[in-house]
């Protein structure tokens, strides 16, 4: 379960130092940069998204997830513009509500014995709230702070793909609490941005029952697991960036998004059927992206990203050794439903970005000219202010549309050797259309 939103999908995820609504989701100091309100969504559309799995005991399965893979991107990010220099916005906002899905066709290993499964799932959300604030304290200093809260319950029946009885019955409570900070700085003014941002604690509790006929006849009795797990953590994610400007919609800009390993972290192993370690690592993610306008109201834009794996292949259990749960069944499911992707990958986009903006001044000149004793007194007052202060009355708000749309393909590639808990080979090529739709109020 993601604890936050996406990053700005049609800049490959760069988010600490580029202001935009979905950005400021990843680093919330951005929503005092934005200029003026917003909200924008990203979503993608796979043309191809293919996924092959080679178990040791079975030939190449090779399965479409196009349309189940991209759900996530669907969710906007907004920003209210209180005034020029704070901004507040909405991360996410859920009542109860239940949801049911069903996923076919699953290659997954149940005590070492490959499955062809379907899952049908009652996903039941218990309620999701999360908000941000972002402040600019000077033209060169930005804070800010974001809380999410997600609840969600699972109810799942794993049935065989071709019919039968159950092969089990899962349920599971999870809970996140996130508190994130940012900062951004502008060392060089409007020519060079840097941007940082921190999780200062996180806390998951999830709890997971399983229950196997299946099992229990394999193992003469014992279908019945249970796994329960707390995790908290401060300061467990860092994303910093930066971005250099060159000129109005001109800029490249990358990120460093490391994510801190949980060594106290465990999970319900579907292998061995039975709650093991989990074999997880540091991980560092980079990103990159750019834009060069190429008339009054388009630009190129480009990207790069390259992600790595947290999770390693584990181990089986060895007298006293319980082993580790590494790379498996459970996630195999999390990227059949759209949940996660595999890694490590790379990706690379390029598109176009179409702005449809009016540049409006504070007060027109033309409305001023029946009050010319009024415009005299508030010029006097602007000769007064600082010159960024003047130029930011000067140019006004632009408001409107900005519409993008892209082409990008992502590749990854996992192996899992004979000493790991769950040998295979696992690859995923996704050929997508990376969209943008922002609205500036």
């Amino acid at each position: 379960m993601p604890t936050h939103l996406a990053a700005n999908n049609f800049r490959m995820g760069v988010s600490a130092a580029l202001p935009d609504a979905q950005s400021a989701q990843q680093n919330p100091a951005l929503a005092g940069e934005l200029p003026s309100t917003e909200i924008s969504a990203t979503p993608s559309i796979s043309l191809q998204n293919q996924l092959l799995i080679r178990y040791q005991d079975s030939g190449t399965i090779e399965r479409n997830l196009s349309g189940t893979s991209d759900l996530l991107t669907f969710l906007p990010g907004f920003v209210y513009k209180v005034n020029p220099r704070l901004g507040i916005g909405i991360s996410e906002v859920a009542p109860p509500i239940n949801l049911q899905q069903e996923i076919k066709d699953i290659p997954i290993v149940i005590l070492n014995s490959t499955q062809m499964i379907d899952v049908q799932a009652d996903l039941a959300v218990r309620g999701a709230l999360g908000g941000l604030v972002g402040y600019q304290i000077s033209d060169s200093l930005s804070v800010g702070a974001k809380f999410n809260y997600r609840s969600i319950g699972i109810e799942a029946d794993v049935v065989p793909s071709g019919g039968g009885n159950p092969l089990a019955h899962q349920s599971m409570d999870m809970t996140s609490t996130t508190l994130l900070a940012g900062v951004t700085l502008e060392p060089i003014p409007e020519k060079l941005r840097i941007g940082l941002a921190t999780t200062i604690f996180s806390s998951v509790t999830s709890r997971t029952a399983v229950e196997s006929a299946f099992v229990a006849q394999q193992q003469n009795g014992g279908g019945n697991g249970e796994s329960t797990t707390n995790t908290a953590g401060t300061f467990s994610q860092f994303i910093v960036g930066a971005a250099a400007m060159f000129g109005p919609r001109q800029f490249i800009a990358a990120d460093l998004d490391y994510k801190a390993a949980d060594p106290d972290a465990a999970e319900f192993s579907m292998v061995e059927f039975k709650e093991k370690p989990s074999d997880v690592y540091n991980r560092l993610d980079f990103r990159a992206t750019g834009e060069f306008p190429i008339s009054r109201t388009a630009s190129l834009v480009g990207g790069f990203a390259l992600e790595n794996a947290s999770k390693g292949p584990g181990s089986r259990s060895s007298g006293n050794d319980p082993g580790k749960a590494g790379f498996g069944s459970a996630d195999v499911i999390t990227i059949y439903t759209g949940q996660s992707q595999l890694v490590p990958a790379q990706s690379f986009m390029g598109g176009v970005r179409m702005y449809f903006l009016n540049q409006q001044r504070s007060e027109p000149r033309k409305e001023r000219e029946g009050n010319r004793d009024k415009d005299r007194e508030r010029d006097r007052v602007r000769d007064r202010e600082p010159d960024r202060e003047k130029d930011r009355d000067r140019k006004g708000k632009a408001t409107g549309w900005i519409v993008g749309v892209g082409l990008a393909y992502r590749t990854a590639s996992l192996g899992v050797d004979e000493n790991g808990e769950l040998p295979g080979a696992y690859s995923q090529t996704k050929i997508y259309l990376p969209l943008e739709i922002t609205r500036r109020f």
